[in-house]
């Protein structure tokens, strides 16, 4: 008899542990795949990478020196902080109100054994592994970037002399 109980508690026991431990178990593995078949919001992965992620833009704005032909003379886009997946396809100031488009007017360069090298009859797109030069004008007003990366197209605001950001 004493051999029947300690049978039935035995198997009680396995049964409440199969129940609590077994069964969630397997909810949760059932349901573990779910994240990946979501749709990921590239836009968010983007502005983050912006925001202090995967990329750094610093925004080097200087009065132009009309006298200079290097690229040092006028503002520039330094990108401390890269990678070729990422591309700058559009520039834009704004003054006022209005905002103007530089787009044709922005030079990509390299710098190699410290000089400043420009990649001549290349303009934008360019992948965000170079350095661009800005036009004069816009020294001295906010710089709006048109970036693309993942398919997506994020806008960036850079102000004199800091990094760029997005909202």
């Amino acid at each position: 008899m004493r051999k029947a109980q300690s049978e039935y508690i035995g198997f009680i026991i396995a049964i409440i542990i199969i129940v609590l431990i077994l069964v969630p178990l397997f909810y949760i593995l059932d349901n573990y795949s779910v994240p990946s078949a979501k749709q990921l919001d590239y836009v968010q992965v983007l502005k983050n990478q912006i925001n202090g992620g995967g990329i750094l833009i610093f925004f080097n704005s200087t009065y132009p020196k009309s006298s200079s032909s290097s690229v040092w003379a006028n503002s520039t886009l330094i990108v401390l902080k890269g990678n070729g997946n990422y591309t700058l396809t559009g520039v834009y100031y704004m003054k006022g109100s209005v905002i103007y488009n530089v787009t044709s007017r922005v030079i990509p360069f390299i710098i190699a054994n410290g000089q400043a090298q420009l990649l001549n009859n290349n303009h934008l797109p360019q992948p965000l592994i170079y350095n661009f030069s800005l036009p004069a004008c816009v020294w001295n007003y906010s710089v709006v970037l048109q970036i693309n990366g993942y398919n997506v197209t994020v806008f960036a605001q850079v102000y004199p002399n800091e990094t760029a950001f997005t909202s």
